[in-house]
């Protein structure tokens, strides 16, 4: 990546550290999985394989043609 790249990555992450430190939350709309620490993450990996698995099992036989598609 270029030099500007990850200047521009730096600048958000302190944006959002900075945003997650300083945001008030309210108790009174606080959820069972906010009181995990680990949900968002395990959240953020399981949607990230359930969409992998989806484009391999469910959308690769959709799109992909056989090897003589084009040879007909």
């Amino acid at each position: 990546m270029k030099t500007w790249h990850w200047i521009i990555l730096a600048l958000l992450t302190i944006a959002s550290i900075i945003a997650s430190l300083t945001m008030h939350h309210d108790p009174a709309h606080s959820h069972l999985w906010d009181t995990l620490p680990v949900f968002w993450i395990l959240f953020g990996f399981i949607g990230c394989v359930v969409l992998i698995v989806f484009a391999k099992k469910i959308l690769a036989p959709i799109i992909y043609k056989k090897e003589d598609y084009y040879n007909d």
